[in-house]
């Protein structure tokens, strides 16, 4: 486990609050309209939101971040919304994601780029991940940021290519620049002949 990054983000958590009610993002809030019941995993899941409203969509949760604090305040709101869920402390790199083990996976205001092939690997055929993060855009607004935990134009769609496209978007809201993708991982594969396989 990585430690300065274990206390990058303890300190981002201690500085706000959780909000009052459990708000899941907007972008997730209309993929569970759609989406069946299954394994869901969140990662980097803070302060919980997001895998609470993904269990009270009837969705198994397993939801994991490296920072104690954020965990801290998230156990409790899952407690008191009246879901399970797994939450496990852990850095992204280290989580075991298994192979074809869960139906959605969800990442949030997140970056790691190493961890996209054990997410690849981890997604069932037929399965969706949303994927929502800025870009490097959002240095017009906080120019502090670190440039690698940003997105290039374009990446996102780019790092999960050969699998359905849902919806993708790359907005500006006059506050923040962020980049958003629902995408499916498609149940046949194509062989060398041509041909199409599990």
């Amino acid at each position: 486990m990585n430690g300065a990054d274990r206390d990058r983000w303890n300190r981002k958590y201690r500085q706000k609050e959780p909000p009052p009610a459990i708000t899941p993002d907007p972008f997730l809030s209309l993929a569970l309209q759609r989406l069946p019941p299954g394994r869901a995993l969140d990662v980097a899941c803070g302060f919980g939101d997001n895998a609470i409203a993904m269990a009270r969509a009837g969705f198994d949760v397993t939801a994991i971040d490296i920072s104690p604090v954020g965990l801290a305040q998230a156990i409790p709101r899952a407690k008191a919304a009246g879901v399970s869920i797994r939450f496990v402390e852990t850095d992204a790199e280290d989580f075991d994601y298994g192979r074809e083990v869960f139906d959605l996976i969800t990442v949030f205001y997140f970056l790691n780029r190493a961890i996209v092939p054990q997410l690849r690997q981890g997604l069932r055929r037929g399965g969706h991940l949303l994927y929502k993060t800025y870009t490097v855009d959002e240095l017009r607004y906080r120019p502090s940021l670190n440039r690698e935990h940003l997105l290039a134009a374009g990446e996102l769609r780019r790092l999960f290519a050969g699998w359905q496209v849902l919806v993708h978007d790359e907005v500006d809201t006059g506050r923040e620049v962020f980049a958003k993708l629902m995408v499916r991982r498609r149940r046949h594969v194509p062989r060398k002949d041509g041909r199409w396989t599990e």
